[in-house]
């Protein structure tokens, strides 16, 4: 964000989830961010539209080639009805450009987009550039998205500031959607966010302490 740009605080009143492309073979070309990670994250953002009702899109890309498969398992099972009504293209690497997605974003009836996709710097920049034409507003939660290496990321995420994104991660928007965690819906955004982190430390257990063992051997 720069100087000039006023601060718009997303709530889940005004802001709608879409996700871009999480996809086992895209997913594989991923070097930015663990990709484990990614897919914890992206299962988060796609709870808390299944679960707490804000308005969601999830997109996929040429399902039929079975390298690329369809939306990630953890997407799947974080977010079955979304995933059921997902928007499959294609092979358009901007989203926008497939009219069925426009017509879904549209109909979500929501100016603030959380944006996260794969890649970051393919499908998920064109459609968050023609997101912001379109006159939305774009928040990008960079730990739920990633490319082939940490520079091409962050060139990326420079690149979509310069154009008015908001460039933030999971916590970030999960928290500034949810400010207040004396609600019911705060503080069960609260419990997603907190089952999504003891799954993944309870996974990166094993691997430490083999490691661990390693070391010490």
């Amino acid at each position: 964000m720069n100087a000039t740009t006023k601060y718009i605080q997303f709530n889940p009143s005004n802001a709608a989830i879409v996700l871009v492309d999480h996809q086992p073979g895209v997913l594989a070309m991923v070097g930015s961010f663990p990709a484990k990670s990614v897919a914890a994250n992206t299962a988060l953002l796609a709870q808390l539209g299944e679960e707490l009702g804000i308005p969601m899109v999830i997109t996929s890309t040429r399902e039929n080639l079975k390298f690329l498969g369809t939306n990630l398992p953890e997407i799947q099972k974080a977010a079955p009805i979304g995933y059921k009504n997902r928007v499959r293209r294609a092979g358009t690497l901007n989203a926008f450009h497939d009219p069925a997605f426009v017509d879904a974003v549209k109909n979500l009836n929501r100016k603030n987009l959380v944006m996260a996709g794969l890649l970051t710097d393919v499908c998920l920049f064109h459609s968050v550039v023609s997101a912001i034409e379109a006159g939305y507003n774009v928040q990008v939660v960079a730990d739920a998205s990633g490319t082939s290496t940490p520079l091409a990321n962050s060139v990326t995420y420079d690149r979509l500031r310069d154009l008015g994104a908001v460039i933030t991660s999971t916590y970030g928007i999960l928290f500034e959607l949810y400010s207040d965690l004396s609600t019911p819906e705060g503080q069960k955004a609260e419990g997603i966010a907190a089952a999504s982190a003891q799954a993944q430390q309870k996974e990166a257990a094993p691997k430490a302490a083999l490691l661990e063992n390693i070391t010490s051997n």
